[in-house]
């Protein structure tokens, strides 16, 4: 295999890395993480969750996946608790195993395979645990932590009003202060996860007048609070789903969680853990349906061969397998980047929560990104899988089926795609305008050689696509910098250019992220180099499908062409691909992966 080329194995100069530098800055090679150098304490977990899946929830699906499973759900989560499960992301003070967030998405993979289970388990340890171990008191911490993570109390997330769902900040429910300076909330929250299973509730709400939300730890036996009855879902049947009413519930001024005015950025800061996890989540899942849909072609038979040796389901197959591979990749470069900066956080004397929330908040571009990205590939996953079965995948009785209806939600929760698509620009845009990224020196040279020819690809496997990737940067570069001076403030409100660029920028991270691996792996000597270059050429020619699709939108979202004259020249210049047989790097995938 050709040598890593030495651009990648240079060291940023800054500091610290930022979030959204990965498009204007290159990443240093050494410090880059891949999931095949896992923990031995990432391994053992792993076979825990494993364990725990086949015996407690595969041994009964039909049960565990109906309305009838959700009473069962408290005793799964404390044995969960007595497992350890739900205490890896907290600190050792509070009696969590303060794991790394990397070795804690491995784990989210492989509990993303648990169907209703995996929404409960993640809510009471995502949005339940998650922002009263980061945002709250001592007080509040000493009174709730130990009795999560054991799983003795249960938890819930109530955000989403029924006309307030992703404009969280027009929700209705008040909290007024009493004499004694306690409040007394009411209002009503709708689609609440765990909402028929939890103790307690953190409840997002405007105090008196304030124009923000507030957030507060309520406890159902405070009295009030009225649960509605289970919704009627399209999948997850076994999870709780609930609205919640409540009526003057007195809540002592103790339980506000975080500052006041300040809970909408709680409850942003904290859904950005869950849009990673879903990234990661996507894995897990993908994985899962491959193995079914690959059992499933090698042992049907059609005009007398198995179907699996048909070039049509070869290349479902490989699609579906290298979506998984990049998924995988761009997940795990987040983790390990949000890891690093808590280590430099916390070196410079924050406290672990302080620092846990820096460098989440950090990387919220990069977190939508894995979220939109790994949520559309597990949806292209479990659709081709479906295909795969024919008439079969319509059927109840496929094992796909049941997974198709209950993951459709991952485009919905977690913020929608599309308002997560919003956020890539408006982070991007306003970490450059206040000089966080330097995005304007890149756009100015890139700018100013528009006109000169590129150089042609290198017969060199790796680096001409890095040269590749290297183009598809330096276009989204220009491209996002043209339509900001184009737009300017009002980018924002021309959503379907900005979102178009959006999907330039989660193509060349995800991209990035594959070629960061294949050549992290080269370095280490563990390179499969046929299997791991065919990984890349799908994922290559992908990103470039799809940046060639998101341009021709831009282009003609423009009045006239003069307009958009120098876009129409950026991707003259830059969108170029080297000419390879991908139906050969998508069959030889499919056979490896049947194999």
């Amino acid at each position: 295999m050709p040598k890593t080329s030495n651009y990648h194995k240079m060291k940023t100069i800054q500091l610290k890395k930022r979030g959204g530098s990965f498009l204007v800055n290159p990443t240093d090679i050494n410090s880059f993480y891949t999931p095949e150098f896992m923990s031995e304490e990432a391994k053992m977990m792993h076979e825990a969750g494993e364990a725990f899946l086949v015996n407690e929830i595969e041994r009964d699906l039909d049960l565990m996946e109906s309305p009838e499973a959700i009473p069962l759900g408290p005793g799964l989560i404390r044995k969960c608790g007595e497992l350890g499960f739900l205490g890896l992301e907290v600190s050792e003070e509070y009696g969590g195993m303060d794991m790394s967030f990397k070795d804690v998405l491995h784990f989210t993979a492989t509990m993303s395979k648990g169907y209703s289970f995996t929404g409960a388990l993640g809510v009471q340890t995502s949005i339940g645990i998650a922002p009263i171990l980061l945002y709250g008191s001592s007080y509040i911490k000493d009174k709730y932590l130990s009795k999560m993570i054991s799983g003795e109390l249960l938890s819930a997330f109530a955000l989403t009003e029924p006309n307030a769902g992703s404009d969280a900040n027009s929700g209705k429910t008040k909290a007024i202060i009493d004499n004694n300076g306690d409040y007394k909330i009411t209002g009503q929250k709708a689609w609440i996860s765990n909402a028929g299973i939890a103790d307690i509730f953190i409840v997002f709400a405007k105090i008196e007048n304030d124009n923000n939300l507030s957030a507060f730890v309520v406890e159902k036996n405070f009295g009030g609070i009225t649960i509605g009855p289970e919704e009627k879902k399209m999948g997850f049947s076994g999870w709780s789903t609930c609205q919640v009413f409540f009526d003057n519930v007195k809540v002592p001024k103790e339980q506000l969680l975080g500052e006041r005015n300040k809970g909408l950025k709680i409850g942003l800061n904290t859904l950005n853990t869950g849009r990673i996890k879903l990234g990661a989540s996507s894995v897990g899942v993908g994985r899962k349906v491959i193995q079914h849909a690959k059992d499933y072609a090698k042992q049907r038979e059609q005009f007398g061969k198995s179907i699996s040796s048909f070039g049509a389901i070869k290349d479902k197959l490989a699609k579906m397998q290298a979506y998984v591979f990049a998924t995988e990749s761009a997940v795990f470069r987040l983790a390990n980047d949000i890891d690093m900066l808590r280590e430099d956080f916390i070196s410079e004397g924050q406290r672990f929560s302080e620092a846990k929330i820096n460098s989440l908040k950090e990387f919220s571009v990069e977190s939508a990104i894995v979220k939109v990205y790994g949520s559309e590939a597990q949806d292209y996953i479990l659709d081709q899988g479906v295909q795969i079965y024919g008439g079969m995948g319509f059927s109840a009785d496929c094992p796909v089926e049941r997974m198709y209806r209950s993951l459709r939600i991952s485009r919905i929760y977690e913020g929608t795609n599309e308002i997560n698509r919003l956020v890539i620009i408006k982070e991007f845009v306003k970490k450059g305008l206040k000089g966080e990224l330097d995005v304007m020196s890149p756009f100015s040279k890139i700018y100013a050689q528009l006109n000169e020819e590129l150089e042609i690809f290198s017969n060199d496997e790796l680096e001409k696509y890095e040269q590749l990737t290297d183009n598809l940067k330096s276009l989204g570069i220009l491209v996002a910098g043209i339509c900001l001076q184009r737009f300017m403030q009002e980018l924002e409100e021309q959503q379907e250019i900005s979102m178009h660029i959006s999907d330039i920028l989660i193509q060349v991270y995800v991209l990035e992220s594959t070629l960061l691996r294949i050549q992290k792996l080269s370095l280490e000597n563990v390179l499969n180099d046929r299997l791991h270059l065919a990984y890349l050429k799908i994922i290559s020619f992908d990103a470039f499908s799809n940046i060639s699709k998101s341009l021709n939108e831009i282009v003609t979202s423009f009045d006239f062409e003069n307009e958009a004259s120098d876009i129409i020249k950026a991707k003259l210049k830059y969108l170029k691909f080297p000419h390879t047989n991908i139906k050969e790097s998508r069959r030889f995938l499919a056979n490896y992966i049947l194999d």
